[in-house]
């Protein structure tokens, strides 16, 4: 099993901090010569010697990895200076293409610990390529994302002189599998994986699909051409799995995602595991046994860089060296070279809910199940921090079920918002942790400590806009009414799909850039700067104001498309810059959206919510689709016993007695019971005095002043008891409480 990376003293002193994590992977070796990376491929000797091939944006390092701790360079060619540099290996030669230009190297490796360039070929067949694929059993390479369309190279006649010998114009395309007389490509650009035959690169497209982003990076098939892996490159793109087994009529399986704001870049399939660099997650492995359930199996976060839509991180992977080793390159951190060994523990968590509970502790249990009897669980943590400040950690411990582990989280002082993990350790030291990210503290489970209030809430179903106003310079296409999913459909974007709302989250309504109804086409204009603003919403007793909303949108990378939110004109987000401006944002549905507005909203009565669209002449996606849209305030919670409950403490039986009550919430709804008991007891969140079994004796609603009175007959039968009285209040779904009030009856 997976051996630690760090002591555990060291992990509890810098919790969800550390720059790589792994999840069942054990790093090997690391080498970073402190350039800028990019593709990462190999090479196998026959003798049994191994090599790692990693790009940079000016050459090519190769690396003898025959002992996987003890990398060492065995050679670096330099090259046009480019971002994107692709690596391929066939018979003992390594092919290597670029977006600079140049043509195509050609590396032998017949020493592979003195590799010789042979020389650069194709310079006349294209000006930039983006990639190069292989078909190893054909012996034909595919030059494809050129500005001459998709070239096929015969290399088997001279590999070092080879031979075009087809193109291919029909869509862009940015990454193929080539295998068994079919060709797999991704066509990043219509969002598309489509198959077609390699007999002849003008055959009719076999079929073709929009995968769930609809910005298709790369395709790899499994080894019997019948299970086809797909990534999409933008902020929350998934990797999808097709049964392509006939390829005429591809089926979804089932799409994966470690974290609903990353990006995956790279997948390859070997046996039931897809092994995948992932940016900013690292190497993620995924369990295909069951193709209609993906799920993850191990992880290695390569990068220093948080989770969310960037590009820093692990570029390429190569999972295919005969020792079973795993090549990733990290666009900051070089070669890395790992060894995947499974989990050692799993771990199951019901999350701790919401609470006015100030006082604490809130009790807590897990399940961690060891995997091996001989490596049992050691120990597990929890670690938590307040309000978005500095973690701090409690042990938990055994408890009397099987495999269970309970815990007392401290309380909290409201309103706070509480994030909080688990971290379990094994005997030889693998960890484990929930939520199941790439790396501990990536998400958390959260709660909140106080009292939750409704400052706003509009579902778009009203008969008219309840003062939302929209407009703007160019075409102001803001719209309310139903969705009809149509973006993607207008000539000027041809083969794509970019996934607009087909439906409300709730109801029927929503809010978005053309609803794509009658000639509407779905998708926002060009050149246009509109807005859709709120009406003056009412926050002077909000605390920790957050925006909610649902969100279905898609919209091209900054600096060319801008989707923006605005609170009373301060910018609080607005959609990433893309890389060299080629990526976009793509929500797959509907997705909540939270934005903290509190250094904005609390205490001000009048705050306005505004969505904005600017975009360029070039490329306009389906824009905003906005639904649910709240104004949420956390509360403190109010001290127990601020209702002042008065009356006879010692009432003769059969006597006529009243009871009043006073400072509670104007207008609010209130019970008056009692119980033999009070050792405290807790409903909805709040602190009682009472302790069940209790009786409720009357109810009604409370005078504008607060106040209110119950009168009573105390029973005949009733003397010689102690009982004891509370008075409880709601107003807007929250409670308040009297003192406690003892009453011996005579």
């Amino acid at each position: 099993m997976a051996s630690r990376l760090l002591p555990f003293a060291a992990l509890l002193l810098l919790p969800a901090l550390l720059p790589a994590q792994g999840d069942g992977v054990v790093l090997l070796a690391k080498v970073d010569t402190g350039a800028e990376y990019n593709d990462i491929w190999g090479y196998a000797a026959p003798d049994g010697r191994e090599y790692a091939i990693i790009g940079t944006t000016s050459g090519t390092y190769f690396y003898n990895a025959t002992d996987p701790t003890a990398p060492f360079e065995v050679g670096y060619f330099s090259g046009p200076t480019s971002t994107w540099r692709d690596i391929k290996t066939w018979d003992h030669y390594a092919y290597i293409v670029t977006e600079g230009g140049g043509g195509m190297q050609i590396i032998d490796l017949a020493n592979p610990d003195n590799p010789v360039l042979v020389r650069t070929w194709g310079a006349s067949k294209w000006g930039n390529a983006h990639n190069i694929a292989m078909d190893e059993g054909a012996g034909v390479a595919y030059v494809c994302g050129t500005n001459n369309g998709m070239l096929a190279i015969d290399l088997t006649q001279n590999p070092e002189n080879p031979t075009h010998i087809g193109t291919y114009n029909r869509e862009y395309v940015h990454d193929l599998h080539p295998k068994d007389g079919l060709a797999h490509l991704g066509e990043i650009y219509g969002g598309k994986y489509r198959i077609i035959s390699t007999t002849s690169l003008n055959y009719p497209t076999q079929d073709s699909v929009t995968t769930p982003g609809a910005f298709t990076h790369n395709t790899w098939v499994n080894e019997n051409n019948t299970l086809c892996i797909t990534t999409d490159e933008v902020g929350g793109g998934r990797v999808a799995l097709y049964d392509c087994s006939n390829p005429g009529n591809i089926q979804f399986l089932d799409d994966f995602s470690v974290n609903n704001n990353t990006i995956p870049h790279n997948a390859f399939i070997i046996g039931n595991y897809a092994y995948m660099s992932w940016y900013t997650e690292g190497l993620v492995v995924v369990d295909m046994s069951d193709s209609s359930d993906l799920k993850k199996h191990a992880s290695y976060d390569t990068s220093p860089y948080s989770p969310g839509s960037g590009y820093e991180g692990a570029w390429g992977c190569y999972p295919f060296s005969p020792s079973g080793v795993i090549y990733i390159s990290d666009r900051g951190e070089g070669l890395h070279i790992l060894r995947v060994e499974g989990p050692a523990m799993t771990i199951a968590h019901q999350p701790l809910d919401n609470t006015e509970d100030q006082s604490g502790p809130y009790q807590m249990s897990a399940t961690v199940s060891a995997l091996e009897s001989s490596n049992p669980v050691a120990s597990v943590q929890c670690l938590y921090r307040t309000n978005g400040g500095s973690w701090q950690n409690f042990a938990m411990a055994p408890g009397s079920g099987a495999d269970e582990w309970v815990g007392a989280f401290p309380g909290q002082d409201a309103p706070a918002t509480v994030s909080y993990y688990l971290l379990a350790e094994a005997a030889d030291g693998s960890l484990e942790w929930l939520p199941d990210t790439t790396a501990p503290g990536d998400l958390t489970f959260d709660f909140i400590v106080g009292r939750i209030e409704t400052v706003y809430f509009n579902d778009f179903e009203g008969s008219t806009d309840e003062g939302f106003t929209h407009g703007g310079t160019g075409q102001d296409d803001w719209q309310r009414g139903i969705p009809a999913g149509k973006s993607g459909t207008a000539s000027r974007h041809i083969g794509t799909s970019w996934y607009d709302p087909t439906h409300a989250f709730s109801g029927n309504n929503i809010w978005a850039n053309d609803l794509g109804n009658g000639n509407y086409n779905g998708s926002y204009q060009p050149n246009v700067n509109n807005w859709l603003e709120s009406p003056a919403i009412d926050c002077s007793q909000s605390t920790r104001t957050t925006l909610n909303f649902q969100r279905w949108m898609s919209v091209e990378g900054a600096p060319y498309d801008h989707a923006r939110i605005r609170v009373n004109g301060n910018l609080v987000w607005e959609n990433p810059t893309g890389f060299v401006g080629t990526f976009h944002t793509v929500d797959v549905g509907w997705n909540h959206h939270v934005i903290d507005i509190s250094n904005l909203a609390d205490g001000n009565p009048s705050v306005t919510i505004r969505f904005e669209m600017l975009s360029d002449n070039v490329m306009e996606l389906g824009g905003w689709g906005i639904d649910d849209l709240h104004i949420i305030s956390i509360q403190d919670v109010p001290d127990v016993d601020t209702i002042a409950l008065t009356g006879p403490t010692s009432p003769a039986a059969g006597s006529s007695v009243t009871y009043t009550f006073t400072n509670g919430p104007p207008a609010g709804h209130w019970w008056l019971a009692y119980s033999l008991n009070a050792n405290g007891s807790t409903v909805n969140g709040h602190s009682f005095n009472l302790s069940p079994p209790y009786v409720v004796v009357g109810q009604g609603n409370l005078d504008s002043n607060g106040s209110g009175s119950l009168a009573k007959t105390i029973p005949s039968g009733a003397a010689g008891r102690t009982v004891f009285l509370e008075v409880a209040a709601q107003k807007n779904s929250i409670l308040f409480d009297s003192n406690l009030l003892q009453v011996d009856i005579q």
